[in-house]
């Protein structure tokens, strides 16, 4: 029996394995468009067309355990959907990177989730043309629910490949295509949740870093720091603090008298980079936490030395409290209080902001919170960094976010629409 029992037990793991191969295998090729119209179209496909009365595109990307693309055909099909001319107006592209135990197959609730945020807003921009991209990975190495919590350390390290390999690559070109000259009023969104905020952070931080030394030296008479695209929000995300603590430091160095060189954020008119945590997420608040200490527990750590960082474990920028705290709860990054909902809001319509009415937000948030219409999203700005800094992060209440995974509501969905569309 002994002898019997090694290979029952193996072969129990390898069937618990989640799908390591792609969902998007398309036998008609790539460059095919399926037509969709409800939950179950298209379970194959990495092209779909959803039709009226609320039209949108929306192309599958999916980057393979080691970071490379699971097929390369599958990117260069969703870069030739993204950068077409728009039938009408111009283009909003929304790229979505889905986190732990999620992938890119048709059953899964942040696939339905993000057609459902196409749709609404294909419906509050009729005049333009709406396209998604959805960035799958393996969010999961084991399939079964009872076991798939032990693979928080093997899925945050795959996240972390994941978004050091080819999906920097596609990024890139795909803002390439999209925002090309004659095509800069086209809108790109970059929206990562949980481990795929990892994914994007691990992306784009260094690309962050180096467009805001650019700001810095910029002579431009408009905005002058970018980010990636025209927007990029991370929710709930499951990436330590300490990740982000470089460009906060540069952020509040250069923002200081001390600096040779200071950044001017007068002349911003919207943020490049948002990141929010909801107050009702247990994943980030207290299991990301637990599960950091026993993997850093044997680290060296000392005290950030940053301009106005403080000593002691608990307070200040320790570097042990970034390292087991998501960057999202870290409260000494936050730029403006905890974000809340006006009432109940369902809106009907999402209405863009007024030329200059988010910069005069920003401005009055300093003394009073403000209200956006339609989204309901109340504002107000705290901490040390100018109120007109691009770079934002703060909680939002439960009632916009409930949980870890709750994060389709119609208003969140307005309120990034709001924050893309102002000038």
């Amino acid at each position: 029996m002994k002898r019997v029992l090694p290979p029952v037990l193996l072969t129990l793991v390898l069937c618990a394995c989640a799908q390591v191969d792609p969902y998007r295998v398309s036998k008609d090729g790539y460059a095919k468009t399926c037509e969709y119209r409800a939950v179950g179209d298209c379970p194959t496909a990495s092209l779909l067309r959803h039709g009226a009365p609320a039209p949108y595109n929306l192309a599958f990307v999916e980057i393979d355990e080691q970071g490379y693309f699971a097929d390369r055909a599958q990117a260069e099909a969703a870069i030739v959907m993204a950068s077409e001319k728009p039938a009408q107006g111009r283009a909003y592209v929304v790229v979505f990177i889905h986190g732990w135990h999620h992938n890119a197959g048709p059953d899964d609730e942040n696939v339905h989730k993000f057609h459902d945020a196409l749709r609404l807003i294909s419906t509050w921009r009729p005049n333009d043309t709406v396209r998604g991209i959805y960035v799958g990975w393996r969010g999961d190495s084991l399939a079964i629910k009872g076991l798939r919590y032990v693979t928080f350390w093997d899925r945050k390290n795959t996240s972390d490949e994941v978004g050091r390999g080819s999906l920097y690559e596609f990024l890139l070109r795909l803002e390439h295509s999209v925002k090309a000259p004659g095509s800069a009023d086209n809108r790109l969104v970059l929206i990562g949740h949980s481990f795929g905020a990892s994914v994007a952070f691990n992306a784009l931080a260094q690309l962050y870093m180096q467009r805001f030394i650019e700001g810095l030296y910029s002579t431009s008479a408009g905005p002058r720091f970018r980010g990636y695209g025209d927007f990029a929000v991370l929710i709930n995300p499951a990436i330590e603090g300490i990740r982000f603590m470089p460009l906060h430091g540069a952020l509040k160095y250069y923002s200081s008298a001390a600096a040779g060189v200071r950044a001017d954020f007068s002349r911003e008119s919207r943020p490049a980079l948002v990141i929010l945590s909801s107050e009702g997420d247990w994943a980030t608040r207290k299991s990301f936490p637990a599960a950091r200490f026993f993997s850093t527990v044997f680290e060296s750590h000392a005290t950030a030395g940053i301009q106005g960082s403080a000593p002691g474990v608990g307070g200040g920028y320790s570097e042990w409290v970034m390292d087991v705290q998501t960057l999202g709860n870290f409260e000494h990054f936050h730029t403006h209080a905890s974000l809340e909902l006006a009432g109940e809001m369902a809106p009907q319509g999402c209405a863009s902001l007024a030329p200059g009415q988010l910069r005069q937000y920003l401005a009055n948030s300093q003394s009073a919170p403000q209200q956006f219409p339609d989204s309901g999203i109340v504002l107000k700005y705290q901490g040390e960094l100018p109120a007109t800094t691009p770079y934002w992060s703060a909680n939002m209440s439960s009632d916009i976010v409930a949980s870890h995974s709750d994060i389709g509501k119609p208003p969140l969905v307005c309120w990034i629409m709001q924050l893309v569309d102002a000038n």
